[in-house]
């Protein structure tokens, strides 16, 4: 028995998920207000009997236990393994020696962190030298509450201030620099890197402390001063304020993305508590993958001058690329059908009054703020009004270098009548005929390669007696051998209604995560490279990845031609085997709604059970279509 499955024996999931919910028995579930989004009746449903649970409102995702903490504490897979394991007091493999001691530096920086925030926090608090500082929060408008919230300080203008404290901790000038909280001289020796400064302290998504931000409070440059890169801290992977705004942002489904340290202090303190920060940088990557895991709506609303607008057309790009793609069927002028990769996600951009940041805006007027936030463009129409300031619209080659930065854009757009809208007022700002434009964007193919899906099957593999493996595994291996099938099995579930193939239509724990880990390979290189896999995965799943790949050089290698047919099979019958799971569930909250009287919820499970055996159905069809087309193997 593998450590998950040992981790799933030992740990009862009501117990697990009753630590965040209230949950109330109902018959033989339990339910509760889904945690994910708000609600006012209870559609969050817990199911002892298959130790899963499953939201039946606005979510419509479930899953098991490690599903749910990986959702709720926003872990990937590993994380929250090991958070279950010592809960369930399960031994994980012992790590290696360069793991163990990289975990041991953190730690060790995290403490070191912790109690240079503390120190500086008592300066602005206590000390005569963070008067300076305290007048400085008090004539931006910054409350003294949200000084205490985000624990700002202040460092004193010493060269050796903070540094002389912390030695006397006990931590060396190896330590210190480390943290990056001194800078060694090119002749010997070290001085402390803030000094004389504003101090806000940077956290990732579960509070704790990996780095500093400062500001100047004379006239010294940098204005703003961030920590170095770090074990612990990179600009790039953090958020500020993601700590506080994580709860805000899953109730209300939006994160709002702002530049600056102030800008989230005055949001939050006015209550728009689902903002967060870049810390002057375009959005990247790893920013996005944060928020991804929250929301899939992002306003960007970044300052209004010409730096800003370069960086929020950067982070549009960026998070173009990060978020997920969906297959989506699209006409042809020639009246065939094609499939498009088209974002699974709503992205919008607010355009800030001139001369003012969004701190300044909050604190003038909130209400013009919500305002502005609820009236934020969609990517589309921000591009259309970007390409008037960047190109000559009355030079033909101009011309055609604007329609092609934005067509790729309208491409993405999941209505066909929104397409046609957008089609038509750039047909009239670039003053061409929108037939042109049409042709331009069905001939001119995304850059953007989606993945392959992957398809499995339990028994034999020919040429391999006695290996066996499940539909699932089966799956993960096709996506190994042939990436860009996966693109290929979403646009099969499309034309069936159905949404693209994601984790949750895996069951087994290990094999979602693998599959989270390949769907996300194939999205961000259109490959995949296991050795790249390896160092990106957290050390509990590299054993499940080296099985997976294992099993992969054992396995027969299947014909080209016959994997797109075995993948649309596997596809749609683990989404079979999933709605099926979710049809059972809904079943049993109708039996138990029926024996309580409850004749309006027994109505209601029973309109989503038919609802399902509808679409039970036509993946029947599908499916019986599809495994006509496959030879029998042995």
């Amino acid at each position: 028995m593998g450590v998950v499955d040992q981790v799933k024996e030992r740990l009862d999931i009501v117990d697990v998920i009753s630590g965040y919910v209230p949950l109330k028995k109902a018959g033989r579930s339990f339910k509760g207000l889904c945690p994910f989004h708000t609600e006012k009746t209870p559609s969050f449903c817990v199911f002892p009997e298959t130790q899963t649970w499953h939201c039946f409102g606005a979510c419509n995702t479930g899953g098991d236990v490690f599903t749910f903490i990986m959702r709720r504490e926003n872990l990937e897979f590993g994380e929250a393994l090991r958070l279950l394991a010592q809960r369930a007091g399960v031994d994980l493999e012992p790590r290696s020696e360069a793991e163990v001691a990289g975990g041991k530096t953190k730690e060790r920086l995290q403490k070191l962190n912790t109690l240079a925030a503390e120190y500086f926090r008592q300066l602005l608090l206590n000390s005569s030298e963070g008067r300076k500082a305290r007048e400085y929060l008090s004539k931006r408008g910054i409350s003294d509450q949200t000084s205490e919230t985000f624990q700002l300080g202040c460092a004193r203008d010493d060269w050796h201030a903070l540094s002389t404290y912390l030695n006397a901790k006990g931590y060396s000038w190896a330590d210190l620099s480390e943290a990056g909280l001194v800078v060694e001289r090119e002749g010997g020796g070290y001085y402390d890197r803030f000094r004389a400064r504003l101090i806000f302290p940077i956290r990732d998504v579960r509070g704790q402390i990996v780095g500093f931000g400062a500001r100047a409070l004379d006239d010294s440059l940098p204005k703003y001063l961030n920590s170095p890169q770090t074990p612990l801290f990179d600009k790039s992977g953090v958020l500020y304020g993601i700590d506080q705004a994580k709860e805000p942002i899953r109730d209300q489904g939006q994160a709002v993305i702002v530049e600056g340290y102030m800008d989230v202090l005055m949001a939050h303190q006015y209550g728009r508590k689902n903002v967060v920060a870049s810390m002057g940088t375009a959005l990247t990557e790893r920013q996005i993958r944060i928020l991804k895991r929250l929301t899939k709506k992002l306003v960007l609303a970044l300052d209004p001058d010409a730096a800003g607008e370069e960086a929020t057309l950067r982070g549009l790009e960026t998070a173009k690329e990060a978020f997920d793609y969906r297959a989506m069927p699209v006409p042809t002028w020639r009246g065939w059908i094609r499939f498009e990769d088209q974002l699974d996600a709503e992205i919008r951009v607010t355009s800030l009054p001139a001369g003012q940041d969004p701190d300044e805006l909050i604190r003038a007027d909130a209400a013009r703020w919500d305002a502005l936030i609820a009236e934020a463009l969609p990517v589309v129409e921000y591009y259309m009004r970007s390409i008037v300031h960047k190109f000559d619209l009355d030079s033909p080659k101009d011309k055609v270098a604007a329609a092609r930065e934005v067509l790729p854009v309208i491409r993405e757009i999941g209505s066909s009548v929104e397409r046609a809208h957008y089609l038509q007022a750039l047909a009239r700002l670039l003053r061409v005929d929108e037939r042109e434009l049409r042709r331009e964007m069905q001939g001119r193919p995304s850059t953007r390669h989606a993945a392959a899906h992957v398809v499995e099957r339990s028994g034999r593999l020919s040429g391999q007696p006695g290996l066996t493996f499940g539909r699932e595994m089966y799956v993960l291996l096709l996506l190994h051998k042939h990436p860009v099938l996966l693109s290929h099995m979403n646009a099969q579930l499309t034309t069936l209604g159905l949404s693209s193939l994601g984790s949750e239509d895996f069951s087994q724990s290990e094999e979602r995560a693998l599959f989270e880990l390949i769907a996300r390979q194939i999205e961000q290189y259109n490959a995949l490279d296991v050795d790249r896999m390896y160092h990106e995965v957290e050390p509990p799943l590299r054993q499940a990845l080296e099985r997976m790949v294992n099993l992969a050089e054992q396995a027969a290698v299947l014909p080209d031609e016959q994997a797109e047919i075995d993948a649309t099979f596997c596809a749609l019958h683990l989404r079979q085997e999933h709605l099926r799971r979710q049809s059972e569930q809904l079943r049993y909250l109708q039996d138990d709604a029926r024996a309580q009287g409850d004749g309006e919820a027994a109505r209601r499970w029973a309109a989503m059970v038919q609802q399902l055996t509808v679409e039970l159905d036509s993946i029947q069809k599908a499916s019986a279509a599809q495994s006509s087309l496959r030879p029998a193997r042995t």
